[in-house]
């Protein structure tokens, strides 16, 4: 799968997934240097991106097939992302968005994040895209409880790369029982996150509005798979008390080695999400 992350935290997301041999990274931001990396013309607005936005068909010639796009809308340079979206029409692009912190962003960022977040929501809506899913540092804040400032983002990076990696490959493994339903064509917004296996308790990445459909994935130890006589009896009564109305669930489980269990979680939803 070919991974491209855009600007600064993007290219950061990119690099972490760097350490799985399913990924080929490509990074594009200001000053960039090293095997795909496209070094992009500095710019002071994002305006300037969008229309100083360079021919970049020879860096993407070897990109086909499932694309994962990693940006946030913080950065100035997320101002060219549909101009370079253009380039990789031919592939299935799934997009990952960082959605930034508000409170601590200059005007033209709020600005240029309100303009990326709907605009690439309603591209995936009509099928532009595979999807796109929703990621906000804070909720990944929320889950880690205290961050410390010095590899802040590092420590986010890790949980946000582990969780979609985690999810990648169990959508392409074989399930023990159970099966993970197709989503609508319809439902390509989406976010992801985790569940405690013990309490139940869900921790979603981004706090979605109006899901319709929840994925579930149980990562669970080999031998409780062979001895626990009431561990079915417990994941359907978890996943009925975390279902919503009109929404619909489904689940599968898949064997670990692990000395822990894990659920991780994958919610979708058709409608656009408003600030």
């Amino acid at each position: 799968m070919n991974v491209i992350g855009l600007g600064k935290s993007g290219c950061a997301i990119a690099e972490s997934l760097e350490q799985y041999p399913q990924y080929t990274i490509y990074k594009i931001d200001d000053g960039l240097k090293g095997k795909r990396c496209f070094s992009f013309p500095s710019c002071d607005h994002p305006e300037e991106y969008e229309s100083k936005t360079p021919s970049m068909k020879r860096f993407f010639s070897k990109v086909d097939g499932d694309v994962v796009f990693i940006l946030s809308g913080a950065s100035k340079i997320a101002g060219a992302c549909l101009k370079i979206l253009e380039h990789l029409k031919h592939c299935n692009v799934t997009i990952i968005y960082i959605k930034p912190n508000l409170d601590i962003l200059e005007d033209i960022k709020i600005k240029m994040h309100y303009v990326c977040f709907g605009v690439l929501q309603e591209y995936a809506r009509s099928a532009a895209l595979e999807r796109m899913i929703i990621i906000e540092n804070d909720s990944v804040e929320s889950i880690l409880g205290d961050v410390p400032i010095v590899g802040y983002y590092e420590s986010l990076n890790k949980l946000i790369t582990w969780t979609f990696h985690m999810l990648n490959v169990l959508k392409n493994s074989e399930a023990v029982m159970g099966k993970v339903t197709d989503t609508k064509e319809t439902s390509r917004i989406s976010t992801i996150g985790t569940v405690e296996f013990d309490s139940g308790e869900e921790k979603l990445f981004f706090p979605l509005d109006n899901v319709r459909e929840k994925c579930y994935f149980y990562l669970l130890k080999d031998e409780d798979l062979k001895k626990s006589g009431n561990l079915l009896k417990k994941i359907t009564k978890q996943v009925k008390s975390l279902g919503v109305e009109n929404a619909r669930s489904s689940y599968a489980i898949y064997s670990s080695e692990y000395d822990q269990n894990y659920v991780f979680c994958f919610h979708h939803t058709p409608y656009i999400q408003k600030e």
